[in-house]
């Protein structure tokens, strides 16, 4: 992801004539910067966010990548590639994300009452008045 994101940011206008997208390096270097943000978070200790994130990103990839599947774009043969490319990569992170997200999870259990415990091992009973014994 990381790696992905920094060509998107480097080549981001070769990208863009590579899919019969010119003058949309903005675009690129956007959706670059997203794909930086979303791999430095799926290392961080909030995995589910990042892999999540990817998800979420997958998807505007596709929606772009449709967009630019025209009859009319010379470069769709290109186009129709990372379709298939990104669509196995949005497979695997859809996967990822749901493994990690149920590993993750908490049960969904009562909350546990703990207003009768007092701290003390032998009860309050026990030890009233037994600092007073001590001096």
């Amino acid at each position: 992801s990381i790696a992905l994101g920094m060509v998107e940011l480097i080549a981001s206008e070769r990208i863009a004539r590579a899919f019969g997208l010119p003058g949309k390096g903005g675009v690129i270097r956007a959706y670059g910067a997203r794909e930086v943000s979303s791999g430095i978070l799926s290392l961080s200790v909030d995995k589910q966010s990042g892999l999540w994130s990817r998800v979420a990103g997958d998807g505007l990839d596709i929606a772009t990548l449709l967009w630019a599947f025209r009859h009319d774009n010379p470069k769709r043969g290109n186009v129709g590639l990372a379709l298939v490319l990104v669509a196995g990569v949005t497979l695997i992170d859809l996967l990822t994300a749901q493994k990690v997200s149920a590993r993750h999870a908490r049960g969904r259990r009562q909350a546990q009452d703990f207003s009768n415990r007092s701290g003390f091992p032998r009860g309050l009973k026990a030890v009233r008045g037994l600092a007073r014994k001590d001096m």
